[in-house]
Order: structure tokens, then C-alpha cells, then sequence
């Protein structure tokens, strides 16, 4: 790769931050984003409850209440002052997972990353990345409107703790992200820049050993080929066949008494095992 300007997506420059091999950075990246989702899942089911059981109540109180108000009708203004509270307390659920986010209602410092694992050697590789772009500099990432138009967004978008999501491959853990500004921003982003200048400003170290070598995925994935449980899966079903493939990934490695690897690494291969298999049977 030359060491030139590229337009990328953030997700490959964070991919190369991570390891030489881009394809292992890849997969790298994908164990992060599940293992952060996998942090902040509780916390961001009980928001999202809360705010529908809110925004449910404001909508079957504030409304009628003022219709009732201009109809003059009695009690119409406990009903209108039950809204405002339900109303109050939406808003207050919006706050409460900025405040978790960003620190506080503004994004004014960057704030601790969540990871599951914060020492892991990938996790560091991608701060060093995130740490340039929370500089109020010159590189900017930005999107691509439905147009295709560019727009550049403020440094202070990686301020929040969870910015491991703007990496991830799906919307999944993306769509609990809260801009510095407004409300939940999952857009792709991209940069345009010369990705091993950052690398070396960043003082970054990636791996160059590829993907990891404790497990013998290659030898697993193999043993799938004619398995008849594989044949036999329907690949328009959308449930049920990833964790499938997953289950006969560990009877693999438990024949052979071997150590099974953790479920987000079978996952990530489990999904790309399928995407083949839809790719195959639809040519």
C-alpha cells in the first residue's frame, strides 16, 4: 500500500491501525463492537423502555388533555400538568444517556472509551486512532448524504464513550450513538488521509502476524463444507442459522478436546460462513 491520500471508510483505517493484515483488523474490530454491545446492552434496553412507556404516556395525556382544555372541560388541567411530567421525564431518559455518553449534556472533553476490555492490544491500537481525530485540526471524517454530498463532522462526535460504534460493521451498537448535537447519528463514516502517516504520528503498532493463531479456524471452517447439517440449512431463514453453525463449530473443537473459542469469535465466523453459503447458492 502506498503511503498516499486514500478516501476510506473509518472502519478500514481502524482496521489497519489494528493489524497489517486488513482482513484481521476486520475481524478484530467486529469482536470490539460486540463486546461493548454486549456492555451497554442492559443499560440501553432499559432506556429504550423507558422512553417508549414515556413518550406512550405523553402521547395519551398531553393531546387530550389539551383538547379537553379548550373545550373547557373539568379537570383538564390535571390531565394537561400529567402530560408535561410525562413529557419532562422523556426528555429527562434523552439526558440521562447523553449525560452516560458524553459526560455531561455538552461534549466537552473526551470521556473513558467503553470496552470490554480496555488493555486489549486492538482496543489501545483504535484509541490511538480515536485520539487524533478528537483533535480540533485539520482531518476531518465525514459522511456522504443520500446525494452524495460530503459533510464534515466536528471532532467532538468521538468525545463519547462509545465510540468504538462508529467502527462497527452494522447499525446494532451505531444506533446508540448520540451526537455532540442532536440525537442518535449511525451514519458510516470515512476519512481521506494517508492512513500510514497516521499509523506513524499516531505511534500505533500494529500486528503483523495476522489473525490470531491460537485457534485452528481454517481447519473448523473446513470440516463444515459437507457437513450435512450445513447442506441442509435453509439460508433464507433468518433465525436459527447462525447459531446453528456456532454449535457445530464447538462440537469440533470438543471432539478434538480442544479449547473452544469465545462465542463472538465463533459468530463472526458463523456469519461470514453463511454469507458465503448465500453468495454460493445464488450463483
Amino acid at each position: 500500500m502506498d503511503d498516499r491520500k486514500e478516501v476510506l471508510p473509518l472502519r478500514i483505517v481502524a482496521a489497519r491501525f489494528i493489524s497489517a493484515d486488513e482482513q484481521a483488523g476486520l475481524i478484530e474490530l467486529d469482536r470490539i463492537a460486540a463486546d461493548a454491545s454486549r456492555v451497554i446492552q442492559i443499560r440501553y434496553l432499559l432506556l429504550c423502555s423507558a422512553l417508549a412507556a414515556t413518550a406512550f404516556a405523553t402521547m395519551i395525556t398531553l393531546g387530550p388533555g389539551i383538547f379537553l382544555t379548550l373545550s373547557e372541560t373539568p379537570g383538564a388541567n390535571t390531565v394537561v400538568i400529567i402530560g408535561l411530567v410525562c413529557f419532562v421525564l422523556t426528555m429527562a431518559v434523552f439526558a440521562s444517556w447523553r449525560v452516560f455518553q458524553y459526560g455531561g449534556m455538552k461534549a466537552s472533553a473526551p470521556q473513558t472509551a467503553l470496552y470490554a476490555n480496555a488493555d486489549d492490544p486492538a482496543a489501545r491500537n483504535l484509541e490511538r486512532l480515536f485520539s487524533l481525530l478528537q483533535r480540533e485540526s485539520t482531518l476531518r471524517a465525514f459522511y456522504r448524504t443520500t446525494k452524495g454530498a460530503r459533510r464534515d463532522i466536528d471532532h467532538r462526535y468521538f468525545f463519547g464513550k462509545l465510540r468504538a460504534a462508529h467502527v462497527a460493521r452494522d447499525g446494532t451498537i451505531r444506533s446508540a450513538l448520540f451526537g455532540p448535537v442532536g440525537f442518535w447519528f449511525d451514519r458510516e463514516l470515512f476519512l481521506d488521509a494517508e492512513v500510514l502517516k497516521l499509523i506513524a504520528d499516531a505511534k500505533a503498532e500494529p500486528s503483523r502476524v495476522g489473525a490470531p493463531r491460537k485457534y485452528d479456524y481454517t481447519d473448523a471452517v473446513m470440516s463444515l463444507i459437507e457437513h450435512p447439517d450445513v447442506r441442509k440449512i435453509d439460508i433464507a431463514k433468518k433465525r436459527g442459522n447462525q447459531k446453528l453453525v456456532v454449535g457445530l463449530l464447538e462440537d469440533w473443537y470438543r471432539n478434538r478436546r480442544r479449547e473452544v473459542p469465545g462465542e463472538t469469535q465463533l459468530s463472526s465466523y458463523a456469519k461470514q460462513i453463511l454469507e458465503t453459503i448465500a453468495k454460493n447458492r445464488s450463483s
